[in-house]
């Protein structure tokens, strides 16, 4: 379905899309990691408790030690990564709960919500981010 998003529209990376793209997610995680040696097989989901909300999230063991690891120190977003990298960063360190361009622009610091719009029409073909059909 096709969604004509604005700056209230929620995104979220779609997962989905990464096995239908043939996309290794757990790749990408590791990168992030710094980690050639992560098993990339796969894993049972790790349980995730968000120190915010102390919901529990069943989340990949990489998801867990990008989150645990790395999502709090300073160079996890910096000025020099891609645009798009930032904004999958984001999302997954928010446990990819939906953001609207303006929580993004908030968290990344980076550009304006009205640039991070014109970004989201090209996430879904690098990230599979996409908006959340409300319905």
């Amino acid at each position: 379905m096709y969604v004509r998003a604005n700056q209230d529209t929620r995104f979220h990376i779609d997962l989905e899309w990464w096995s239908n793209e043939h996309r290794n997610f757990r790749r990408f995680l590791s990168e992030i990691l710094d980690d050639s040696e992560a098993d990339l097989a796969g894993g049972e989901p790790m349980d995730f408790i968000d120190g915010a909300t102390a919901e529990v999230y069943a989340l990949d063991p990489l998801w867990v030690r990008v989150l645990t690891e790395r999502a709090n120190r300073d160079d996890y977003i910096t000025p020099t990564t891609p645009l798009a990298a930032a904004v999958l960063r984001a999302l997954l360190e928010n446990l990819n709960r939906p953001m609207t361009v303006v929580q993004l622009h908030r968290r990344i610091n980076r550009s304006n919500p009205d640039t991070l719009l014109k970004l989201m029409r090209t996430a879904r073909a690098q990230y599979g981010i996409v908006p959340v059909v409300e319905g």
